[in-house]
């Protein structure tokens, strides 16, 4: 992943991932990935979701039936997130 190294906002270390958006995600995206830095408050895949939904427009309201994966593992939505993660 070429992310350059972690930066640390406050106390916290700031985690940037891979997104990878498939299927319905993907056409409402209108791309099939980004990488993005994700907020402080962003530490598990139930926090990414609602995240999601609230700063990315096409997807208010869509995801609750959207399986997740951290690193090709499903994951559910207390798994924690990780910098570099896929």
């Amino acid at each position: 992943m070429p992310f350059a190294e972690p930066r640390v906002r406050g106390t916290l270390q700031a985690v940037r991932v891979r997104l990878l958006y498939f299927a319905v995600v993907r056409d409402l995206m209108g791309h099939d990935q980004e990488d993005v830095e994700l907020p402080a408050a962003v530490t598990d895949v139930g926090a990414l979701a609602t995240w999601l939904e609230a700063s990315r427009p096409p997807l208010e309201g869509r995801l609750s039936h959207v399986r997740f994966a951290v690193d090709e593992a499903f994951a559910h939505a207390r798994d924690p997130l990780h910098d570099g993660a896929v």
